[in-house]
């Protein structure tokens, strides 16, 4: 089984504590190497000027396992990812568990190296519609992020503060990594949200491709109803996966529709649609 596809498989339960990222992480010569050649245009020396350096290890294995793509529905975004061209797309989830070091602990759970449906249509209605649905808006939280996709698309329509949110330290040291590819300052958090109460200061939530089972779905849905009930505006982007059951359905309202390319059609079990919906509580 390769990793793209072991990562549909359910996640393993985390470890959950309030490690948080305070800044984007700097990268060593490889890492600036890797942008020059991929991103014309930016001067990544003056870009990443004065930056902490953070998980430069895990930096390094994202740098030489993935690709900077743009193929996908937001071209707008660059991405690093797990593609068709990297070894470890096509690796056996066997040989990566049983092997040591640095390329284990990073790729072992790949989450954050694919570009869910659910993302890719969240952040497209994001880039389409955000200078009106932040208008009003201050703080931003993509909560489950993944590779960050929806929290760049908010900075780059111009949201004032956004926070992306994920429990995987791999995915956060990732949407560091993406964010600054993409010139912008996303604040990067690995608190486990759902064991707290919403902050009332949170304007806007995006929920990309997490109601990947029920269980999931019982433990996120009354931290939507409490956040719903402090003002906050909630939208989630899925395809239909398990945890979208009827009884939800009852309290959403779809807002766009997306047709999936045909490459993301082929990578998510044929899912060829996605929906973004508003949650209603």
């Amino acid at each position: 089984m390769s990793r793209v596809m072991q990562a549909w498989k359910k996640k393993t339960n985390a470890r959950f504590d309030c490690w948080t990222i305070e800044k984007i992480a700097f990268f060593y010569k490889s890492f600036k190497r890797t942008i020059s050649n991929n991103s014309t245009g930016i001067d990544i020396e003056k870009f990443c000027d004065g930056i902490v350096e953070c998980d430069s290890e895990v930096a390094r294995a994202i740098c030489e396992h993935t690709e900077i793509v743009r193929s996908h529905m937001t071209p707008e975004i660059q991405l690093f990812l797990l593609t068709p061209n990297c070894n470890l797309y096509h690796a056996q989830y066997e040989r990566i568990s049983e092997s040591k070091g640095i390329k284990r602990s990073v790729f072992l759970e790949p989450f954050w190296s694919i570009y869910w449906p659910g993302g890719q249509a969240l952040a497209r209605f994001v880039l389409d519609e955000g200078r009106t649905l932040f208008e009003c808006s201050k703080e931003i939280l993509d909560l489950g992020a993944g590779c960050g996709a929806t929290a760049i698309a908010a900075k780059l329509v111009g949201a004032d503060r956004v926070v992306a949110n994920d429990i995987d330290r791999v995915a956060c040291t990732a949407i560091s990594m993406n964010a600054i590819l993409n010139r912008v300052n996303v604040k990067v958090s690995h608190q486990n949200l759902l064991y707290e109460l919403p902050e009332r200061t949170i304007d806007v939530i995006f929920i990309g491709d997490m109601l990947y089972d029920a269980e999931i779905a019982a433990t996120l849905i009354p931290w939507l109803e409490k956040a719903r009930n402090n003002g906050t505006r909630i939208y989630l982007g899925d395809p239909g996966r398990h945890g979208l059951t009827e009884d939800l359905k009852k309290r959403l309202k779809v807002l766009r529709r997306y047709r999936l390319p045909e490459n993301v059609q082929k990578e998510n079990y044929g899912y060829d649609s996605c929906n973004v919906w508003e949650f209603c509580g």
